[in-house]
């Protein structure tokens, strides 16, 4: 880590020495018959690779595929059509990257909450000693997880927000050079299978919203059915201690009762018993049922996951042996 965080520090520092013009206007677009293009290339590079947190790496992924846009509009203004169609080669690359850095980001995001979930159930199987000390720092800790997880939460999806709203930005500007009557049809062929790459993204990136959507009230409502049971759970708890009192206070009269009224009361106690256990039983048989249905959901999810994987290994495949197919230029 050291060596490449010194490789980073000397490249920037010969770019911006070599060139202080070029640093006092960074909003100019460098095309690559300028001499600083290779070196501004190897510093997006370095920063990539010194970038460990993967939404961080998109949003690197995502600036550098609009300077690769703005250098295809520069190319094309100045009549260099060749060199900006393999500008076109170099955004499409970016925005691969950019897919599988997000992909990736999700399946980490759902192996984090998964293994969140699993570490929130062996808390709950743990009993530990009541004590109004530990409720309050166990309730102290659950807030400030929450609040972190929804921080963190709402920076990703701002993180989200800016490159879907950026990618509808590049998608414009695409569409502008696609309606150009100067391009040759080679150049609008690039343009074109840009937009359809976009437009594939797009729809990936609406298709993981809704799903993250549905699983988010999927949660909301297992929290719903805990607090339920939760309650429900309360109330048997006091209903043995009213029976329990009630047994105390049959024994206590017990000795002035008729044997008509102790036939009355036995049945009475038969009925509630019955009664009781009926309800266990039905508890019990909607719990089933229903862990048998998530069992069923879980598994079905599991089952798509594993066929996206494998069509994304086919796909990958495919565009492996259409490249390596492709002759060298």
């Amino acid at each position: 880590m050291k060596l490449k965080t010194w490789l980073s520090v000397a490249t920037i520092s010969v770019f911006f020495v070599g060139n202080t013009a070029f640093a006092n206007e960074e909003e100019e677009t460098i095309t690559p018959d300028e001499e600083l293009y290779d070196t501004s290339i190897l510093i997006e590079e370095t920063e990539l690779a010194l970038t460990e947190e993967q939404m961080e790496k998109a949003l690197l992924l995502d600036e550098f595929a609009n300077d690769r846009l703005s250098e295809i509009e520069a190319t094309i203004e100045e009549g260099n059509i060749e060199e900006a169609e393999q500008l076109m080669e170099q955004y499409e690359e970016y925005l691969e990257r950019l897919e599988s850095e997000l992909e990736a980001s999700e399946e980490e995001e759902e192996a984090s909450e998964e293994e969140s979930n699993e570490k929130d159930d062996e808390v709950e199987r743990v009993e530990l000693p009541d004590s109004e000390e530990n409720e309050q720092d166990e309730d102290s800790d659950e807030e400030n997880q929450e609040e972190s997880t929804e921080d963190q939460d709402e920076s990703e999806e701002e993180a989200k927000e800016e490159l879907r709203e950026n990618s509808k930005q590049r998608t414009i500007k695409l569409q502008a050079l696609l309606e150009r009557e100067d391009l040759p049809e080679q150049a609008k062929a690039g343009i074109a299978k840009a937009l359809e790459n976009q437009k594939r993204a797009e729809e990936n990136y609406l298709r993981a919203k809704a799903k993250k959507a549905v699983s988010e009230e999927d949660e909301q409502e297992q929290k719903k059915e805990e607090t339920k049971e939760e309650i429900e759970l309360q109330d048997d708890r006091e209903e043995e201690v009213t029976e329990q009192v009630e047994e105390e206070n049959d024994k206590e009269a017990e000795a002035v009762v008729t044997s008509e009224q102790k036939q009355s009361k036995a049945d009475k106690k038969q009925q509630k018993t019955e009664d009781k256990a009926e309800k266990k039983l039905q508890k019990a048989t909607e719990k089933a049922e229903k862990a048998e249905r998530k069992a069923e959901e879980k598994a079905n999810k599991a089952k798509e996951k594993a066929q996206e994987k494998q069509e994304k290994a086919e796909k990958n495949r495919q565009k492996e042996e259409k490249k390596n197919g492709k002759p060298n230029n």
